[in-house]
């Protein structure tokens, strides 16, 4: 079942607070607190979806260079048996060579956890902006005291 699409809500400004009023005509105000709080949401979504994304990029980074390197340990047990030497070395390279799979294994299976997450983080932020830019614009565009913004988040 899929979310309803996020809806903008109204708002005025007075000496309470930001009246905020949903599409389905509902009512609620919001204290200076309050509204900066959602400002903090919505930053720290942004922020977190941005930690998601640098992440994944290192994530992607491991994969290939997993990848790499085993290959690299294939071409060495392939010396090292042309060679006829070393049996335990042998062992030990395709024990190398497991590992490195299952860590590109990993790292892929983190990436993808993490495309997930970022993608969520981006949608809150998202959603949160469109449903509550009326309460930032209401609280910017306010014809109280110049500056609004700040004489309102610092009336508390």
């Amino acid at each position: 079942m899929q979310p309803n699409p996020p809806a903008p809500h109204t708002a005025t400004v007075d000496s309470n607070g930001v009246h905020v009023t949903t599409a389905a005509g509902k009512s609620r105000t919001y204290s200076g607190g309050e509204v900066i709080n959602l400002t903090q949401v919505i930053d720290l979504a942004e922020g977190a979806a941005t930690l998601c994304q640098s992440t994944s990029e290192t994530c992607t980074e491991l994969v290939d260079e997993s990848t790499e390197l085993a290959s690299d340990c294939d071409v060495l047990i392939a010396e090292i048996t042309e060679k006829g030497v070393g049996a335990n070395l042998i062992a030990k390279c395709e024990h190398l060579k497991e590992q490195l799979d299952l860590q590109a294994a990993a790292a892929k299976k983190l990436y993808d956890q993490l495309q997930g997450g970022e993608e969520a983080c981006r949608m809150a932020s998202a959603n949160a902006e469109v449903r509550h830019g009326g309460i930032f614009r209401a609280v910017a565009d306010s014809p109280l005291t110049k500056p609004a913004e700040r004489d309102f988040y610092n009336a508390r």
